[in-house]
């Protein structure tokens, strides 16, 4: 495990399952548990969940995670809780903290719920990915909880877009891509490739897309998660498009002066996002194409 202010800089998911491998089904005892633990933190009820879930299941799953972006935005009772932070998910077993999102856990539920039949199959699917390799027994606790501390829940986000669960990356085929020359206590420099913020074109953008935001080496705390940590990844959101404006959808901590207070689930144009936050460099894109 990485140190504790590592673990704080930034959750992500464990990425041992790629693309195309069968996630194991879940132990329905243990199912039951997490059902049970979960029902009250979920974004809807598990009816309409259902209903949501079951009218959209033709649609493409990149269309499908803008549609659950959208829910999240515009939930009324949204409140930014670090995952760590007491009441937040992680802090207290959930895998559907749904009303206290932070950036990690909002893109678990919406991708997950993006792919779901229906509301036990997110969680489902959230036991074999957050916990891949881990029996659905061993994962889920008496009380229903999940412990995040267990070693299959991996500490770095580029060991998870490498997998390729989180959508197939797409960046080299993006214009301006670039590989990232600074790399981290734990990736060499070249290991993968972003895109600059100052050559990004968000036209090449689509709904449902995954930006994961990498940390700027010529920032200084941005630099120090790098050199201390490992870090190479400091904040993951959802895109959605408006009116043909390519929009971050993501849970900020704090406000963006004169365009969101924070404290919530927002939405920002990325490439204004990326003008004011000098914290990153650029993104990673990942795209899910089924």
């Amino acid at each position: 495990m990485s140190s504790a202010l590592a673990r704080a800089a930034l959750f992500v998911v464990p990425a041992l399952l790629v693309a195309g491998c069968a996630a194991p089904p879940a132990g329905e005892a243990a199912l039951a548990r997490a059902l049970a633990a979960n029902a009250a933190h979920q974004l809807h009820a598990p009816a309409v969940m259902d209903s949501l879930l079951a009218a959209e299941r033709g649609l493409s799953t990149a269309r499908r995670v803008g549609l659950w972006a959208r829910r999240f935005l515009a939930d009324p009772d949204s409140e930014y809780r670090f995952g760590l932070a007491p009441g937040g998910y992680a802090a207290e077993g959930l895998l559907a903290g749904d009303h206290r999102p932070d950036c990690v856990s909002l893109l678990y539920r919406a991708t997950e719920l993006a792919r779901a039949a229906d509301h036990r199959d997110a969680l489902r699917l959230a036991l074999a990915t957050r916990f891949a390799g881990a029996a659905a027994d061993s994962a889920v606790d008496a009380a229903g909880r999940v412990d995040y501390d267990r070693p299959e829940h991996l500490d770095y986000s580029l060991d998870m877009i490498r997998a390729g669960h989180w959508g197939q990356d797409v960046t080299a085929t993006l214009s301006g891509a670039r590989p990232d020359s600074a790399g981290s206590a734990r990736y060499a420099p070249g290991s993968f490739q972003y895109i600059p913020a100052g050559v990004l074109d968000p036209r090449q953008l689509r709904e449902g897309d995954v930006v994961w935001l990498v940390l700027n080496p010529a920032h200084a705390a941005a630099r120090r998660l790098r050199e201390e940590h490992g870090l190479v990844i400091g904040h993951i959101g959802l895109i959605i498009e408006e009116k043909g404006r390519i929009l971050l959808v993501h849970a900020a901590s704090s406000g963006l002066e004169g365009v969101y207070e924070g404290g919530r689930v927002v939405s920002v144009p990325l490439d204004l996002y990326l003008e004011r936050v000098d914290r990153f460099a650029g993104v990673v894109v990942t795209r899910f194409t089924d």
